[in-house]
């Protein structure tokens, strides 16, 4: 985001700001009048004209959330906030000795990441104002230097363009961050629970290797927890280029998947355990963190919608059909399997906006969810219901196109009269099979993954979907064999 982007709303006039000044002293004298010992006078510092705007508005709430917590609970006797073109302003009146609370103001404000736009003057019964001083504490600081800041805007030391830049970054960093916390969250949750769910044919689980002699569960952590910073970083590059076409971001993904590839090979010795779910799940990293960008410089607040991220996903993921004609990229299974049977494997499916985790996995998920199986047991029986749905490329390549056909008509076979008593057995018979032949469906698997994310990112409060999900049950043990 530029500063551009941040700073737009309606300039408030000098008289405005003038005339609000005295309304805002007329507004702390009533509220002293109610009683009390101290009063807080919240507002932000924001030099310039416009002091209105997205971002204010959320750093505003998030100062008066983490004030509020800061505070004893029942301590304040009455509140009052305005908002104006002149800024966001808030009036708590409290029954707590002054210098009490002049020390939760100045903690927050030398220790909270927005603290420096945080301007909390406390007052006393009589309406005076208690200085930093008094507890012994220096001046404020300047935003651009080290200097008081009085000083500095005194003597106009700064440009109004320099401080403009400086809050855009602060209040960019601030909530890109927050963001992007919740984004790597719930991904690295899809890792470690896709990994964990057991039983899954031919795949690496809780109990064995599947039909991998290279890999473990182990394998599985150790790639997962060195992706992190990858996909924090794929969501950067979306939050950071929530304006930018898709075929002008899709470069900076695909080099940041490279980079990811690359920390994978390096923690599991050139194991390739996440190279399809680097691709699935960064483009709906990027996707999210662009969505979540728009919806914070356009003000409108509540929850993502789901739609959004799949539509920001689907655009990037386009970008990748031309992959196809391409000639000098390496023959991946998912290049054969396109060359040789027309099948787009993971790149059709993020350009479509990922139906199949829409149509199927996330269904699943919610349904079993809902009738109160464990995760580790509703995503096992989703595995096998995208079993019998997708064209699953890894499974072409291990077993050739008629036992990929047959293996989907297998698992639909075995989705008949699934019930709570019988899907284990059904899933262990067909991974001890999968191991017998060789056979890794692992595209499902990331399909599940992806959609253990959307469901996660919703569970966070990240995403709203059409419908509900149901509350989480915890994540059960396998049985013993």
């Amino acid at each position: 985001m530029t500063a551009d982007d941040i700073f737009s709303g309606r300039p408030a006039a000098l008289e405005e700001i003038l005339v609000r000044r005295e309304t805002r002293a007329a507004e702390q004298t009533a509220m002293l009048r109610l009683g009390g010992q101290s009063l807080i006078s919240f507002t932000l510092n924001i030099p310039g004209e416009i002091k209105q705007f997205p971002l204010s508005r959320a750093a505003f709430e998030e100062g008066l959330s983490v004030l509020e917590q800061a505070l004893p609970s029942n301590a304040a006797l009455a509140r009052h906030r305005t908002e104006a073109v002149t800024g966001y302003e808030a009036l708590i009146l409290l029954d707590l000795p002054p210098v009490e609370v002049k020390r939760v103001t100045v903690q927050l404000e030398e220790t909270h990441p927005l603290g420096r736009l945080f301007d909390l003057d406390v007052l006393d019964h009589g309406g005076r104002l208690l200085s930093r001083s008094k507890l012994g504490r220096p001046p404020r600081q300047c935003l651009l230097c080290s200097r008081d800041a009085r000083v500095c805007a005194r003597e106009q030391l700064h440009s109004p363009d320099a401080l403009r830049e400086r809050i855009g970054q602060m209040l960019d960093a601030f909530f890109r961050d927050q963001a992007a916390d919740l984004c790597v969250s719930c991904t690295t949750r899809a890792l470690l629970y896709e990994v964990s769910a057991t039983p899954k044919p031919g795949l690496v689980d809780r109990s064995n290797c599947g039909a991998h002699g290279d890999m473990d569960f182990y394998t599985f952590l150790d790639s997962s927890a060195a992706l992190v910073p990858k996909f924090r970083e794929l969501f950067c590059l979306g939050w950071n280029n929530a304006g930018t076409a898709p075929a002008a971001l899709f470069p900076q993904l695909r080099a940041a998947g490279i980079r990811a590839e690359s920390a994978m090979n390096t923690i599991t010795g050139g194991i390739n355990t996440h190279k399809g779910l680097i691709f699935s799940i960064g483009l709906v990293c990027a996707a999210y963190g662009q969505a979540a960008a728009k919806r914070v410089l356009s003000g409108r607040g509540g929850l993502i919608p789901l739609a959004d991220v799949l539509a920001s996903a689907a655009q990037l993921g386009q970008c990748t059909l031309s992959d196809f004609e391409s000639e000098s990229l390496p023959q991946t299974c998912g290049l054969s399997s396109y060359r040789t049977a027309g099948i787009t494997g993971a790149r059709g499916e993020a350009a479509a906006g990922f139906p199949t985790v829409t149509s199927v996995a996330c269904p699943r998920l919610r349904e079993w969810l809902g009738r109160g199986f464990p995760l580790n047991d509703a995503a096992a029986v989703t595995l096998l219901y995208l079993l019998c749905e997708v064209s699953d490329t890894n499974m072409i390549r291990r077993g050739g196109m008629e036992e990929a056909k047959a293996r989907k008509a297998q698992a639909a076979a075995l989705t008949q009269g699934l019930t709570a008593r019988n899907f284990r057995a059904r899933l262990r018979r067909l991974d001890q099979e999968y191991i017998r032949e060789g056979l890794s469906p692992g595209g499902c698997a990331d399909l599940l993954a992806v959609g253990l994310l959307l469901v996660f990112l919703e569970d966070a409060g990240c995403v709203t979907a059409a419908s509900p999900l149901p509350l989480r049950p915890p994540l059960s043990a396998p049985e013993e064999p």
